[in-house]
């Protein structure tokens, strides 16, 4: 019962954070052009102060789910799926360390409209690894599905 708890803590919040980050890269992160170069620094650090709570928390303590859902899988989910979506969020979290957060961090201090542009094109990175992690969850989800659908035939047979 504890596995199958985690496991779908982890799809949940990963539902949750991939719909999250595609507000952020592509609601939020376009229209900072538009914010006067004066206010910009105040306006992304406050921004920037959410998402920590909003989505970078959540992703974090998604990636230990889905880490836990790995090392303790259920029975009737196929464990290359668990480690597909896992790899998804390895690449997202690499991507966020090596290219993301040093512009974000740039951008705390000063507008920069080439560092924008840098950070909408390198967020294509992290929508392709976070649509690949969430195909994966999504193939777990129907794999759940179809297992409870497979009981529940079995069961009503009887």
């Amino acid at each position: 019962m504890a596995r199958t708890i985690v496991l779908f803590i982890y799809i949940i919040l990963s539902i949750y954070c991939f719909g999250a980050c595609m507000m952020d890269y592509f609601g939020i992160y376009e229209p900072w052009k538009l914010i006067d170069a004066d206010d910009f620094a105040a306006f992304h650090q406050y921004q920037g102060s959410r998402i920590i709570g909003i989505f970078v928390i959540p992703s974090g303590v998604m990636t230990l789910f889905g880490v836990a859902a790995c090392i303790f899988p259920v029975k009737y989910v196929q464990k290359k799926w668990l480690w597909l979506s896992m790899l998804g969020v390895t690449f997202d979290w690499i991507f966020s360390f090596t290219m993301q957060i040093p512009i974000q961090l740039e951008l705390e201090t000063r507008k920069d409209l080439l560092l924008i542009d840098e950070l909408l094109y390198t967020n294509w990175f992290r929508y392709l690894s976070d649509v690949f992690q969430v195909i994966f969850v999504l193939v777990i989800l129907w794999q759940i599905i179809r297992e409870r659908s497979i009981v529940a035939a079995k069961i009503s047979h009887r």
